[in-house]
């Protein structure tokens, strides 16, 4: 009697393995969040992974062959989506800058902001990414990613939209008494960077 309930509490977890098989979380089981090709070095069919690990979110760059040939610092702490010519995106592949070398765009959200997008342009070595950086002359503030902290799931916070780059969040005024205002902050690809180019405040439905 002993032995067939220890046969039937086997099958049991068996069953229960193959019921759950399908419901792990995401960056566990599967850490594959995207996938596409690019041209690196007038060569095609190198492989832009977008995973999620135990780390966070990162890009990883393959040969043709399958080696190694470049992966990003972490990202973010999960995944992020970003609009691009008015279609949500997590990862994208588009030469930018029109240097007939396509670059790497991708986002992840992280705190305290809620959201980074990075684009990625080939290092003049040719033997790996750099970030393209996101300038504010205003702040002299130089970073690797456009921050935007009003998160939306579709990706409607950080946005290409036509020229620009555009990211939403919160404009603080100089006077303590003024509450800050939802806005639209936008910078411009000039020469190898994105450069700060105005805000303008969210319209309100009256």
């Amino acid at each position: 009697m002993k032995n067939i309930k220890t046969i039937l509490l086997f099958i049991t977890l068996l069953a229960s393995s193959a019921l759950f098989a399908g419901l792990a979380v995401p960056g566990e089981g599967n850490s594959l969040l995207a996938n596409m090709q690019i041209e690196v070095n007038n060569t095609a069919g190198y492989a832009v992974e977008k995973i999620a690990d135990s780390e966070g979110v990162r890009i990883k760059v393959c040969t043709p062959e399958g080696k190694d040939f470049w992966t990003s610092e972490i990202l973010g702490d999960r995944e992020k989506k970003f609009m691009f010519n008015g279609e949500s995106s997590n990862l994208l592949i588009a030469d930018i800058n029109a240097d007939e070398k396509p670059e790497i765009i991708t986002a992840a959200a992280f705190p305290p902001h809620n959201g980074g997008l990075y684009v990625f342009t080939l290092n003049p070595e040719q033997d790996g990414f750099v970030p393209i950086p996101f300038n504010n002359q205003q702040t002299n503030d130089s970073k690797s990613f456009l921050a935007a902290d009003i998160f939306q799931e579709s990706g409607q916070d950080l946005a290409f939209i036509e020229n620009r780059v555009r990211a939403l969040g919160m404009l603080y005024p100089e006077s303590e008494e003024a509450r800050p205002v939802a806005s639209f902050f936008y910078y411009k690809l000039t020469d190898n960077a994105f450069v700060y180019d105005g805000c303008e405040a969210v319209p309100v439905d009256n």
